[in-house]
């Protein structure tokens, strides 16, 4: 996958994750529009595990959820995160691009494509029969309407622990609200969860229950994360900025807008010595 580079200092490196992060603020990697970004951003990270009485909860919030128009971004591993991956991609006819899609890999860029991230998500038989979405995502990679982002060298190819750990916090850091739908304690998306909290970005989870004590999310209400039912989920959502609103079509680059982008970069690499036709 062809990609870009972004350093701190770069005009176009995401103000959230700057203020967020500071120093810790790590190089991205990138391929796609960079402006999904400035959308309400909605994070999601779940645990790879995940009880029936979470996802049935979860499941019914998102019911409101998909109401608002978000840009979803997340690593898209586990079993409820790729549900919620499936419905950013699941844009009835009748709305105007209301859901788009950020993914934030722990795979370079250089070795990752649009083929073995579905595969690792959906298995490769079929293919990717357990995907009734795929069309939609390879039109959206195709047409330049999704936007990869990376922390990691783009030659690495292995997934490493001390990646995720940092491609999670980058993706909630990106984000204007955190959705975790379940986590426990020795996951690494409570891990992830603490590591929001330092970085003061909002987040909640579902409500499942009366007492909280015996909830399954117990773990995370004991780090003080609040919960929210279906019925007011949204009032919370909007407290924050969240709108209804659908935002207008997608903007693809225009051909002659690429035209000279390439002439630009062709003629800085000829200035610098750094192009060779052999």
């Amino acid at each position: 996958m062809e990609f870009e580079t972004l350093t701190i200092d770069d005009p176009r490196y995401p103000r959230k994750l700057l203020e967020r992060l500071g120093t810790e603020a790590p190089r991205l990697y990138f391929h796609g529009p960079l402006k999904l970004l400035d959308r309400f951003t909605m994070a999601v990270i779940a645990g790879d595990q995940i009880p029936g009485q979470a996802m049935l909860a979860t499941n019914d919030m998102l019911f409101k959820i998909r109401e608002y128009a978000l840009n979803y971004v997340g690593p898209w591993h586990s079993v409820m995160e790729t549900e919620i991956f499936r419905l950013a991609l699941d844009t009835p006819t009748d709305e105007l691009r209301r859901r788009s899609l950020t993914i934030c890999t722990a795979r370079g860029l250089a070795r990752e494509n649009w083929d073995n991230f579905l595969g690792d998500r959906f298995g490769y038989q079929g293919p990717f029969t357990g995907f009734p979405q795929k069309e939609e995502f390879y039109r959206r990679a195709h047409d330049g309407e999704l936007l990869w982002l990376s922390i990691t060298d783009p030659q690495q190819k292995r997934f490493e622990r001390r990646n995720i750990l940092l491609r999670n916090r980058v993706a909630c850091a990106l984000a204007d609200v955190v959705f975790v739908p379940f986590s426990e304690k020795g996951a690494k998306s409570l891990i992830t969860v603490k590591q929001v909290l330092k970085d003061k970005v909002p987040i909640f989870t579902c409500q499942y229950g009366l007492d909280k004590d015996t909830d399954v999310n117990k773990d995370l209400f004991a780090l003080g994360i609040p919960s929210y039912p279906r019925k007011t989920v949204g009032v919370y959502l909007e407290s924050l900025g969240a709108s209804t609103d659908a935002p207008p079509p997608f903007d693809p680059p225009q051909p002659e807008t690429v035209l000279d982008e390439c002439k630009e970069r062709v003629a800085a690499k000829a200035k610098l010595g750094q192009l060779s036709f052999f």
